[in-house]
């Protein structure tokens, strides 16, 4: 298997045997996990993905550990794995701190090309749980999402709330076009408050598109101009329809194409710019 796991300090073959089968992390799904994508040997936003899981971590009780692991670490397992390009996911659990670098997995051409197919599902587990707000590894409910999409033919699901409204995509984030505006879920809805979500707003503000953060019903979702999902290997993925409704605009859409060419912009200007002195 191609790339390298980095385990409390030490390089070994992703394949290899490293945790302990009573850690709890394995046992109970106690622990957390961020997923990252390297561009040309570098992460993009390595210190804000690390911040939220020290955030999520201390909701958990996980702060120290999750202290404990440096933006060295993962440079430091990112340059052995020789990968310039490469899927990077850091998990800590109250016994293991683990950097594991692949190579990049992303979702299929056509799904760029032509859009991907949602459905919506619902969510499993309530706004207030702080498992919606959190990357944990009790990550089953997702999963259990997945899959009932493709049981019924789609690409990705996306979880609705009781009361009708959007909450994110299984894997992803949520974007839609409705009336001339890009809206996306807020916080309050209870969902993983994503690092590209985050730069897909700040790209939108800063090229002029006119953007909020507020419920979206299902009804309006399936009735949107555009949608499209966002995380940080998938970058930004069209949508060409939600549970059969195709979207007005087509897939991908006139606004997902110019956020696409932003981001993409901003990821190679962060990562050309020198690294900051501290101090």
């Amino acid at each position: 298997m191609a790339g390298i796991a980095w385990v409390n300090g030490k390089l070994v073959a992703p394949e290899e045997p490293a945790v302990s089968v009573l850690d709890p992390g394995f046992m109970y799904g106690e622990g957390l996990f961020e997923t990252m994508r390297a561009y040309g040997g570098k992460v993009f936003r390595l210190d804000q993905h690390l911040a939220r899981m020290q955030e999520a971590a201390a909701e958990v009780a996980l702060q120290e550990q999750a202290g404990r692991l440096r933006s060295q670490d993962v440079a430091d397992a990112l340059s052995a794995s020789g990968l310039a390009d490469a899927s990077v996911r850091v998990t800590v659990t109250r016994g293991a701190l683990v950097v594991l670098v692949r190579p990049l997995s992303l979702p299929a051409p056509e799904q760029y090309e032509r859009g991907c197919r949602a459905v919506s599902v619902p969510a499993a587990i309530t706004r207030e749980s702080v498992l919606r707000r959190v990357k944990s590894l009790n990550y089953l409910d997702k999963l259990l999402a997945q899959r009932e999409a493709k049981r019924r033919g789609a690409d990705e699901a996306i979880l609705v709330d009781p009361d009708g409204c959007v909450v994110e995509g299984a894997m992803r984030n949520v974007f839609a076009v409705i009336a001339g505006k890009l809206l996306t879920p807020p916080l309050s809805r209870g969902l993983l408050p994503g690092i590209t979500r985050a730069a897909v707003l700040e790209v939108a503000k800063g090229t002029g598109v006119p953007c909020e953060e507020q419920d979206i019903a299902l009804s309006e979702l399936q009735q949107a101009d555009e949608c499209f999902l966002t995380s940080s290997l998938a970058e930004i993925l069209p949508v060409a329809s939600v549970d059969g409704k195709r979207m007005g605009a087509g897939a991908p859409g006139p606004v997902a194409q110019r956020l696409t060419s932003g981001y993409r912009e901003l990821v190679a200007d962060e990562l050309a710019a020198p690294p900051k002195r501290s101090g």
